[in-house]
């Protein structure tokens, strides 16, 4: 069974360099994260498991989004489409939180391998130097979308920096 991914439509397309307008989502998140994927995503996996003021079991849906925004990053799990924010469960775990997030335009670098600070650092600066040459002005934090199950082999993941731009289209 294929996994829902959140929705957006192409805008423009460079090599690995995407902008991309999505539509308003609904997403669940923690406030207590790191980027190995340990306890926010733990927390989040038990909420849609039924862990949830409800006990209702939500399906998996795709990019696990982390805020790459100072030192306390956030793991947010994208709701099913079907879902507007009256219609979240409430979480359980206090350092879980229903928000919605507006439609917006962003720029996007998609790129496989292994997530590390180095990584990252390195995609972070070749979507700035794009961003610079195509005179688009980066909105807020930077986010890291993982698109696959931690036992998908490194060279076959889909990950991406994603960051809000200012309209450019």
């Amino acid at each position: 069974m294929a996994v829902e991914k959140a929705a957006y439509q192409v805008l423009f397309h460079e090599g690995p360099f995407e902008l991309r307008h999505y539509e308003p989502m609904v997403v669940v998140t923690s406030r207590e994260s790191d980027l190995s994927g340990g306890n926010g995503f733990n927390q989040l996996f038990n909420y849609i498991s039924g862990n949830n003021q409800e006990s209702q079991k939500i399906s998996m849906t795709a990019p696990v989004i982390d805020s790459l925004e100072g030192q306390q990053s956030t793991t947010s799990f994208v709701m099913p489409k079907d879902f507007q924010l009256r219609d979240v469960p409430m979480p359980k775990d206090p350092a879980l939180m229903p928000r919605e997030i507006k439609a917006r335009q962003v720029a996007v670098i998609r790129f496989s391998g292994t997530i590390n600070l180095e990584a990252i650092n390195d995609k972070r600066a070749e979507l700035e130097e794009w961003l610079k040459k195509k005179d688009m002005k980066p909105i807020g934090a930077m986010e890291l979308a993982r698109y696959n199950a931690p036992y998908v082999p490194p060279f076959a993941r889909r990950n991406e920096l994603i960051v809000e731009v200012e309209t450019a289209i």
